[in-house]
């Protein structure tokens, strides 16, 4: 009789899913004297990075990358966990 293994497959909420597109090579960029760098042309008309816009700078800690993200997309981010979270703490009190 042949033995199978069996794994737990909890399904992801489909806003989670994330599918893997293909990463698209803007050019590189030189670091100043400073510790400043330039972002290709391309790369701010694409995300639509204009000058004086601020970015928050975050080391990403799957790997050696280094991600900017607009603060209103990482305040929405927060609001969504945090209102996970307290989802979560309510259905567990119950």
């Amino acid at each position: 009789m042949k033995k199978y293994k069996y794994q737990l497959y909890i399904p992801r909420p489909i806003e989670t899913l994330t599918i893997m597109k293909k990463p698209t090579f803007y050019g590189s960029t030189t670091v100043g004297e400073r510790g400043q760098i330039v972002l290709p042309a391309r790369l701010r008309k694409d995300f639509k990075i204009k000058k004086g816009d601020k970015l928050l700078v975050m080391a990403d800690p799957h790997g050696p990358r280094i991600n900017l993200v607009r603060p209103e997309t990482m305040i929405n981010f927060l609001d969504k966990m945090s209102e996970n979270i307290n989802q979560m703490k309510s259905k567990i009190k119950q």
